[in-house]
């Protein structure tokens, strides 16, 4: 400020005004405006006008569930109540020799573990064709028309307190299964290409385990009372 404007009791605006636009230019340009963004929520559906209508349901993926439990477990227990039945059914790190294996709803089937173990060539073989014969007649009642890759899939779930034969047994029944109604002329050679023109047959994915108390129980409560 000069000292003739203080003599004549003026003051010099010029510094402030420049003060003031740098200001102005400094909100302008770091400002963000929301004009984009309510634009983008006018396209956006709303409930408006819809008080009576109902949200579309998702429907689940499609599946077969091949379920394999310790024999004897029924329906209709807590988790707690199961983890009690497999303590008395086993010791510690003893296995089930008995399992059941249902599809989706239908009544199960007793796998004995003892007889897959079995040196009885003749035994042994009855056993696994009357297991192939109740998963072909089960698997039956989920074929639809088209190719054997639009099949729904088969995912198996198998209590992991138990030997993963029985798992093993259940997918190779499927594959067998699968191999009878494949197209004519059709033979599997080993090569796992040919498994994508085949129905897709896959393991349950392993539980995480939190060593809770009922982790077990809760794992059988799952498993029985699936679909």
């Amino acid at each position: 400020m000069s000292d003739d404007n203080i003599d004549e009791g003026r003051l010099d605006l010029v510094p402030m005004i420049d003060c003031i636009m740098l200001l102005l230019l400094f909100f302008i340009l770091t400002t963000k405006f929301s004009s984009e963004e309510k634009a983008i929520s006018s396209l956006l559906p709303t409930d408006k006008g819809q008080a009576n209508s109902r949200p579309n349901k998702v429907e689940e993926p499609k599946q077969v569930n091949i379920c394999i439990y310790p024999s004897g477990m029924e329906k209709g227990y807590q988790p707690s109540e199961y983890r009690d039945a497999l303590l008395k059914m086993r010791q510690p790190g003893q296995s089930i020799d008995n399992a059941w294996l249902r599809i989706g709803n239908a009544q199960p089937i007793e796998i004995e573990g003892k007889t897959l173990s079995v040196k009885d060539g003749g035994k042994l073989t009855e056993h696994i064709n009357s297991i192939h014969k109740f998963i072909g007649e089960n698997m039956e009642r989920y074929d639809v028309p088209g190719e054997r890759k639009d099949q729904t899939m088969v995912i198996i779930h198998c209590f992991s307190g138990m030997s993963w034969r029985f798992a093993l047994l259940a997918y190779d029944a499927v594959r067998y299964y699968e191999g009878q109604h494949a197209p004519p002329g059709f033979k599997f050679t080993g090569d796992p290409n040919q498994l994508l023109s085949m129905r897709e047959v896959s393991f349950a994915p392993p539980r995480i385990r939190n060593y809770s108390a009922n982790e077990l129980g809760n794992e059988l409560f799952e498993i029985i009372h699936m679909k």
